[in-house]
């Protein structure tokens, strides 16, 4: 795992793209789905916009990653199969879930949204989940979903896969610096006054790497109420670089 570590943290700052060549990179294409669900009295707006890899089989790894961002996109845990047989899984549980008989009130109009997006930085391949939509309560929710994986083996990273634990415990009071600095709120009681909770503020899983930097994603509720909104934390390259070299 460290020297993993060493070589991914590697590919971020640096972004060399010379291992990468003999990489089988991924071809992506958007698959769309649009339809109406109904139920007694009540029903469900659905629009799907899910990326596949449609070069996945010419690599272990891609097909990997696409297994993995299929269980993603739909919320299938632990699911094992096509796209299609995705879909077909999905739809029921929604319909059983939310428009059985009995479970939605009359006239209730429900809807999901979701797309995806997938990107490659070297020898990582990022793929980001977009979910908004109403399925009951008092308001809709939305928000982002990042997942990264290694091109070489489809492993998804986390962030002890690609930071030492001296830089993953210098990043913790960073991130805390860049929201204080972000909202003009240097103490916990002006992070309070703002929405946040700040014993939840910490490195998060939810990341994206760019050719920029990383950037944290923090939807509503995962470290502020609902009001707050979203959340990003972005780290620039130097400032990676920066905590490499221990500045």
């Amino acid at each position: 795992m460290k020297n993993r570590s060493v070589l991914l943290l590697g590919a971020i700052l640096l972004l060399g793209g010379s291992c990468s060549k003999r990489l089988v990179h991924p071809e992506f294409e958007t698959h769309a789905l649009d339809t109406l669900l109904c139920g007694k009295g009540s029903s469900c707006k659905i629009e799907y916009r899910f990326v596949s890899i449609r070069n996945a089989a010419k690599s272990p790894a891609l097909e990997a990653v696409e297994q993995a961002n299929i269980g993603y996109f739909f919320q299938l845990e632990d699911f094992s199969g096509s796209e299609q047989q995705a879909v077909q899984t999905s739809l029921t549980e929604i319909q059983t879930n939310y428009l059985s008989e009995g479970l939605a009130p009359e006239g209730v109009e429900y809807e999901i949204s979701v797309e995806a997006e997938g990107a490659v930085v070297d020898s990582l391949l990022s793929y980001v989940i977009t979910r908004a939509g109403y399925t009951g309560g008092a308001h809709g929710m939305y928000g982002t979903e990042c997942h990264t994986y290694s091109l070489r083996d489809g492993f998804e990273l986390s962030l002890a896969d690609l930071f030492p634990e001296e830089v993953l415990q210098r990043l913790d009071g960073v991130i805390r610096e860049k929201i204080a600095a972000q909202y003009d709120a240097p103490m916990d009681d002006a992070l309070a006054q703002e929405g946040f909770f700040p014993e939840y503020i910490a490195p998060t899983e939810n990341f994206l790497i760019t050719p920029e930097g990383i950037t944290f994603y923090y939807n509503p509720y995962d470290i502020g109420c609902y009001a707050l909104g979203a959340v990003t934390v972005t780290l620039s390259r130097d400032e990676l670089n920066a905590f490499r070299s221990g500045e």
